[in-house]
């Protein structure tokens, strides 16, 4: 428990940022938890410390005990940094299309790392771990996912911003725990809009047909998480690649905040609610270097973004 201690310092306390922008003549500000902050610089750290945790609390895990998930990246690295300070032996399979720094990330934190074609193929080789006595994290359909969010970082941004203009929260989804569990919440204590935002070249969420590749990673990974709840979600959005790269970009060049693709999808999509709205910077930008983000990409529809200042609240 000592160890569970330290480690949650590591990863909780983000920043909170307020950015004010301009789209179609009107000022915006859009709240942002900056979660590259923590350990090993993305949201996943909390998700992966409170399924250890409560997987230690209820004896289905031990020191020694060899863990295993399917990842598209940055819950992987999380799960091996835990296992690192937990001494719990890991295995990750990833699908093969996730960036080349996540691949090396994995191997790098010392995780046995196990290529796959697929999400479907990586689900049926996890299994063949378990049937082996593996623990399997099972990231898509742990509860602790969600209790982490609603528990934690959904109560770290209330205290920020429960004196503020704001009308809604918008996040990606790739297990749906940071969308529904700081989601619920929030619509729970401020009667925040809960907005979804989705590839548009894989509106899984959507059901719109035919789903195909895109390059906003970490979310939509080719299924809808049981821990998804359609319910409390009030619109969808869907959110073209370049645009989300775009968007990236921009949020780096002229405010030096260097975040992955999904936070420049988060980012768009809070400003296409037209409202002030709270969302997530999942990652920074490190884990994309060797993919579109550092290419270059036009978007009008970011051309017409302009981003005036952010505050640190």
């Amino acid at each position: 428990m000592k160890a569970f201690k330290s480690i949650k310092k590591m990863i909780t306390n983000t920043p909170i940022i307020e950015i004010k922008c301009k789209f179609n003549d009107k000022i915006q500000k859009i709240f942002v938890k900056c979660e590259w902050f923590s350990l090993t610089g993305s949201i996943k750290d909390k998700v992966a410390y409170q399924i250890y945790f409560d997987a230690y609390k209820n004896g289905l895990l031990k020191k020694g005990d060899e863990v295993v998930e399917v990842s598209s990246g940055n819950m992987g690295i999380s799960i091996c940094a835990m296992g690192n300070l937990l001494g719990n032996p890991v295995t990750i399979i990833m699908p093969k299309n996730v960036s080349e720094e996540r691949k090396k990330l994995i191997k790098l934190y010392g995780a046995k790392y196990v290529e796959t074609e697929d999400f479907k193929e990586a689900f049926k080789q996890a299994q063949i771990y378990v049937k082996n006595s593996y623990f399997c994290t099972n990231q898509f359909e742990n509860k602790s996912n969600i209790k982490i969010q609603k528990n934690v970082t959904a109560k770290e941004i209330y205290e920020k911003i429960k004196d503020e203009d704001v009308q809604c929260f918008i996040s990606g989804v790739g297990t749906g725990g940071t969308l529904c569990g700081i989601g619920s919440f929030l619509k729970q204590k401020k009667g925040l809009k809960i907005v979804a935002i989705e590839p548009a070249h894989a509106r899984i969420l959507s059901d719109v047909k035919p789903f195909g590749h895109h390059k906003i990673q970490g979310i939509s990974d080719e299924i809808v998480p049981q821990l998804y709840d359609p319910n409390l979600v009030s619109q969808i959005i869907p959110i073209a690649d370049d645009d989300a790269i775009a968007m990236s970009q921009k949020l780096c060049r002229f405010l030096s905040l260097g975040v992955g693709i999904s936070s420049g999808a988060n980012f768009l999509g809070a400003i296409l609610t037209g409202e002030n709205a709270v969302t997530v910077f999942a990652d920074d930008n490190k884990k994309y270097l060797s993919t579109d983000l550092t290419k270059s990409v036009t978007s009008s529809l970011v051309d017409e973004i302009e981003l005036l200042d952010f505050k640190v609240l």
